[in-house]
């Protein structure tokens, strides 16, 4: 009787010391984090700069003609750059971060 009360208390101590080794290796990751989809965002594009000029979101590049609205639907997270230079921007200066707040909007470029 005396043994299974020590294997007893062996394994509940054991548990106890395993459960934050277990959440501090990150081995608790949640499953649907893999599965999940990719939220896309509308955003509309608006050139005011008064000539032609290129957009770079993510790898793709956007081309934005004077004072033509453009729509696009980008993943969330994606960095919009500026691909060319103008009179208020250098060419790889960041414009945009993609997020969800931005469902919708119209981004005036200058």
């Amino acid at each position: 009787m005396n043994i299974r009360n020590v294997f007893a208390a062996a394994i509940v101590a054991t548990s106890f010391v395993a459960t934050p080794m277990v959440h501090a290796a990150g081995l608790n990751s949640p499953v649907h984090a893999m599965f999940a989809k990719t939220k896309t965002v509308k955003i509309v594009l608006m050139n005011d700069s008064g000539s032609p000029m290129e957009i770079k979101a993510g790898d793709e590049v956007i081309k934005l003609d004077a004072g033509k609205p453009v729509t696009v639907n980008l993943p969330e997270g994606t960095r919009m750059v500026s691909n060319t230079t103008t009179e208020k921007s250098q060419a790889g200066s960041l414009i945009a971060q993609v997020s969800s707040s931005l469902n919708g909007a119209t981004i005036h470029i200058k």
